[in-house]
């Protein structure tokens, strides 16, 4: 829990706004709209409040809803914790409002994926695709194949129960230049998705270099305020220590690592050993070198490798330095601080075009592309039997299984673990 300048709470439930209503100084009987009220508990006033009701079906949830935007202060949020208790509300797992609304449905489970992708999206791209399969699109598309499918499945069976009929069903239905199509769109729509893992990664920065070169000063610097301890001993990061930064559209994770040098501290040699392991989860490492490092740069650069990186220069208050850097900061008074940051951005931006991230139309999970590959491998099975007109009956299957992957995406059947490994990953609230 974080101050913030305005909180908002999500009820839902049977009855939840008549419950509530027993906490407000005036009774709100209509719904969709804002109204001003005063949460009272007891003869305390608690907080001046704007408060909405919506009625089932229409909300987020499908559910009888309220939403409460109180004042941020921590004492608020917790004085109104403290009421909703005592009405009798509970408070909602990570994810089980959109659970919820998937249950009623209110969202397909692709669209209650996405709305996940699009909390832990780490930049304004990949928010974009995710928001695409919010509004539904992709849902959309995805129903239209499975309609498509379904046509053709009664040609093929029409086939099967009226194989002694004077008919060609397949041909008349045009059957196997259809299944062409809806193949040609399905490979179309997974070489225009962006595949992540089910939790996005962010782009990785890490702080790296020999002790008391300032990349706690730095990485708080960069960051705006104090995260990690300062301090002129050497080796006090004994640890990961990592914070986000929202810059220019991208979110960026920076990590402070401890200092690289021989050491018998077997606190800080668990640092040092960590940092090492944390090279080849990042993205982009910074090594932070001062005046009385400068001699490490060579070593760094064999240690690093292949390893993408920035040499950076930091004290450039106290010395300039005699090697050429990337560039030169000084973490006391902000010198370079936004050419850094501006070249960690053009960096990860690079990066991101070379992946053809740019060109993509959705962002999907791993599990639907798994779905949607056998749901091809369904396709080409069933065209190369209708092509040689050889086991028709096994075609009619192959459309079958189609028809059970795309429903599968989009929550029209699902296994049984499958609901409980999605929402986990939710934050609560949603």
């Amino acid at each position: 829990m974080a101050q913030s300048a305005i909180g908002v709470f999500r009820i839902s439930g049977v009855g939840c706004c008549e419950r509530f209503n027993k906490a407000l100084n005036k009774p709100i009987s209509e719904y969709r709209k804002v109204f001003l009220r005063d949460v009272f508990w007891g003869d305390i006033l608690v907080d001046r409040c704007s408060v909405v009701f919506y009625s089932s079906p229409s909300s987020y949830t499908g559910e009888d809803s309220v939403e409460v935007f109180c004042h941020g202060g921590l004492s608020v949020i917790k004085s109104l914790t403290g009421v909703f208790l005592a009405l009798g509300f509970r408070e909602a797992e990570p994810g089980e409002f959109s659970k919820i609304a998937f249950e009623n449905g209110k969202l397909s489970l692709n669209e209650a994926e996405a709305v996940a992708d699009l909390i832990h999206s780490e930049d304004v791209d990949r928010g974009l695709l995710s928001s695409e399969a919010v509004a539904g699109k992709l849902s959309s598309i995805i129903s239209d194949l499975g309609d498509r499918v379904d046509a053709l499945r009664v040609f093929i069976e029409g086939s099967i129960d009226f194989s002694d009929e004077d008919y060609n069903f397949i041909a008349e239905g045009d059957v196997c230049s259809r299944l062409v199509e809806i193949r040609s769109s399905l490979v179309g729509l997974i070489d225009s998705s962006l595949v992540s893992t089910k939790k996005l990664t962010k782009n990785r920065v890490l702080f790296f270099g020999p002790p008391n070169t300032g990349k706690s000063s730095l990485f708080n610097r960069m960051l705006g305020f104090e995260r990690a301890l300062v301090s002129s001993v050497p080796g006090t990061t004994r640890d990961l220590i990592d914070s986000e930064m929202f810059y220019n559209s991208v979110n960026m994770e920076l990590v402070d690592s401890a200092g690289i040098r021989e050491t018998n501290d077997l606190i800080e040699i668990k640092g040092v050993a960590l940092s090492g392991g944390e090279l080849e989860k990042s993205d982009l490492v910074l090594v932070i070198l001062d005046h009385l490092t400068e001699n490490y740069i060579d070593s760094f650069r064999s240690t690093l490798k292949e390893k993408s990186f920035l040499l950076v220069f930091n004290k450039s208050d106290e010395k300039e330095p005699l090697s050429s850097y990337d560039c030169v900061v000084s973490a006391k008074s902000g010198r370079g601080v936004l050419e850094l940051k501006e070249l960690i951005f053009n960096f990860i931006k690079e990066d991101k075009k070379d992946k053809k991230d740019s060109k993509k139309t959705f962002l999907i999970r791993e599990r639907h592309l798994s779905l949607f590959n056998a749901a091809l491998s369904a396709l080409d099975s069933c065209i190369q039997k209708i092509s040689s007109e050889d086991d028709v009956d096994v075609a009619a299957e192959d459309l079958h299984q189609v028809r059970s992957s795309f429903d599968e995406f989009l929550g029209v059947k699902y296994p049984d673990d499958l609901l409980g490994d999605i929402f986990k990953d939710f934050c609560i609230g949603k």
